[in-house]
């Protein structure tokens, strides 16, 4: 299994003078992120589809062989309004500029989001998707994870080909099913446990949480063929930290996720992510 591990973002304030040199400009952030990690979510494409120019740019400033995915647009997750097919190709011709750099789509849908009549919109909206990005759908009601509607999902989804994310949050036990060749896990944790304003260190030991995960990871590596897990600073205040963390569960070696900001390689060096 091709296991990739990174963070929910590469924006982060609180980063700076930790990962990124303090002086460093905002658009340079991409470029130092990429020497360090071979994958990112990018979070800013569920507010809004981004313009073709700005793939292009976020494709040219990284190295060979680094992975992006993508969120979905949260417009278009709403099951109140029918689903815009043009919209979504609109989305996913954006997503295209990527090329070979795009790793995956995540449909993110909001808690609010029950089932019942929006399984009808799920069921429409994945028919609308292109086939050939691989796709995942994160759902964060449990009603969606009990009896017959979880076998609907699981069916729906397997038929599909798209994965049903695992995802580590503080008020719903997502299950660790497998419905695709590739598993997509993320580690959110909440905004009240750890604000933003407090990001930029551990605050919370999550250990237990992360080695669990991993577990599940481990124990199916042998068939499925790619793995993108993401860390959000809400997770345990400081989403490098974590990804470390994860990584030694696997038994990956550590990041020196500090080296840039310490000055310690040029910031032009072309070093792969360890």
């Amino acid at each position: 299994m091709e296991l990739r591990v990174g963070c929910s973002s590469w924006t982060s304030d609180a980063w700076s003078g930790r990962v990124y040199p303090k002086a460093l400009p905002d658009g340079d952030r991409l470029s130092v992120y990429a020497k360090l990690f071979d994958t990112v979510e990018v979070d800013s494409t569920y507010y809004r589809t981004p313009p073709e120019s700005m793939v292009v740019g976020w494709r040219r400033k990284t190295p060979p062989g680094f992975r992006f995915t993508l969120k979905f647009p949260r417009d278009l997750l709403d099951p109140k309004t029918p689903v815009d097919a043009d919209r979504v190709a609109t989305f996913l011709a954006a997503a295209r500029r990527l090329e070979e750099k795009l790793g995956a789509i995540l449909l993110q849908f909001p808690p609010w989001v029950r089932p019942g009549r929006a399984q009808e919109f799920l069921t429409t909206l994945l028919g609308a998707l292109e086939p050939g990005p691989r796709y995942a759908v994160e759902l964060r009601d449990a009603g969606w994870f009990r009896g017959d509607t979880r076998e609907w999902l699981l069916r729906t989804l397997t038929d599909r080909h798209v994965a049903l994310a695992w995802s580590y949050l503080t008020y719903v036990e997502v299950p660790p099913e497998r419905t695709a060749d590739f598993v997509y896990l993320r580690f959110i944790g909440d905004h009240d446990t750890i604000p933003a304003e407090t990001h930029g260190e551990v605050r919370v030991d999550r250990s237990p949480t992360t080695a669990l995960w991993a577990a599940r990871l481990r124990n199916i590596h042998d068939t499925a063929q790619m793995a993108f897990v993401f860390f959000n600073n809400h997770y345990a205040g400081f989403a490098p930290a974590s990804v470390n963390e994860f990584r030694a569960e696997m038994g990956l070696g550590a990041i020196d996720t500090g080296r840039y900001a310490r000055g310690a390689r040029r910031l032009d060096a072309e070093d792969p992510p360890s």
